[in-house]
C-alpha cells in the first residue's frame, strides 16, 4: 500500500486565501480611484498633508490583507504542489520534476513568468490520472490534453504582469525617488487608472483560474490516490 499524502483539505483553504486575495486586488483598483480624488484636493489645497496620508494608510492597510492572502496563498500551494509530485512518485509514475521544484520552482529563472511551476503543474496533471499507473509511464493517461483554466491563470498571472511592469517602469521609479505628500500625490495622478483597473481584473480573472484548476487537479489526482 503507497504512503498517500492528503491534497483536498489543502485545496479548500487554498481556494478561499486566493479568492480574499483575488477580490483584495480588484477592491484595491477601486480605493486607488478614491486615492486620485484626494491627490487632486491635496495639491489643490483643499486638504492637508495630514488628512491625505490618513487616506492613504487606510488604503495602504487593505493592500497588506490582499498581500498576507497573497503570501499565505504561496505557502499553501507550495506544500499542495509537492504533496501531489510526492504521491505521484508514491505510485511509482515517473515524473521528470523532483517534490522539491514545488518549492524552489517558484524562485528559479525566469521567476516572474513562473515556468518551472506552469511546467510542473502540467505534469502534474497529465499524470494524475488512474491510467498513469507504475509501469506505464506512457500510456494514455499521460498524453491527455493541457487545462485550459492553467493556461489562463499562466497567461494571467505569469505573462500580464511582466508586461504591466515594463509599461509602467517610469512610474515605478518615480514612485520611489520621493515619498513625500505632494510627490506621492504627483505620482498617483501620473498612474493611468483604466490601466491600473485592467490589471486588478486581470489579477481576479488570474484568481478564479487558479481556484478552479486547483479543484480540478485535486479531483483528478484524489481519482488515482483513492483520497476520500
Amino acid at each position: 500500500m503507497q504512503k498517500v499524502s492528503r491534497v483536498k483539505g489543502l485545496a479548500t483553504a487554498i481556494s478561499i486565501v486566493v479568492g480574499i486575495a483575488g477580490v483584495g486586488g480588484l477592491l484595491n483598483g477601486f480605493l486607488q480611484n478614491g486615492l486620485r480624488s484626494d491627490a487632486e484636493d491635496l495639491l489643490a489645497g483643499r486638504i492637508s498633508d495630514s488628512e491625505f496620508n490618513d487616506q492613504l494608510v487606510s488604503s495602504s492597510a487593505f493592500s497588506a490583507l490582499s498581500f498576507v492572502a497573497t503570501i499565505a496563498a504561496m505557502v499553501l500551494v507550495m506544500i499542495w504542489m509537492y504533496r501531489i509530485a510526492a504521491n505521484l512518485r508514491a505510485f511509482g509514475i515517473t515524473t521528470t520534476w523532483h517534490p522539491l521544484f514545488a518549492i524552489f520552482g517558484w524562485f528559479l529563472p525566469p521567476v516572474v513568468l513562473y515556468v518551472i511551476p506552469f511546467l510542473m503543474l502540467r505534469e502534474q496533471w497529465t499524470k494524475s490520472t488512474p491510467s498513469a499507473v507504475a509501469g506505464q509511464p506512457g500510456s494514455d493517461g499521460d498524453k491527455q490534453s493541457d487545462s485550459p483554466v492553467l493556461w489562463v491563470w499562466w497567461l494571467a498571472f505569469g505573462i500580464w504582469p511582466l508586461i504591466a511592469l515594463f509599461l509602467s517602469a517610469g512610474t515605478l521609479v518615480g514612485s520611489f525617488s520621493d515619498t513625500g505628500a505632494e510627490a506621492v500625490a504627483e505620482n498617483l495622478l501620473d498612474t493611468n487608472q483604466t490601466f491600473t483597473m485592467i490589471g486588478s481584473v486581470v489579477g481576479l480573472i488570474a484568481a478564479i483560474a487558479w481556484i478552479l484548476f486547483v479543484r480540478q487537479l485535486t479531483t483528478r489526482h484524489r481519482s488515482l490516490t483513492s483520497e476520500n
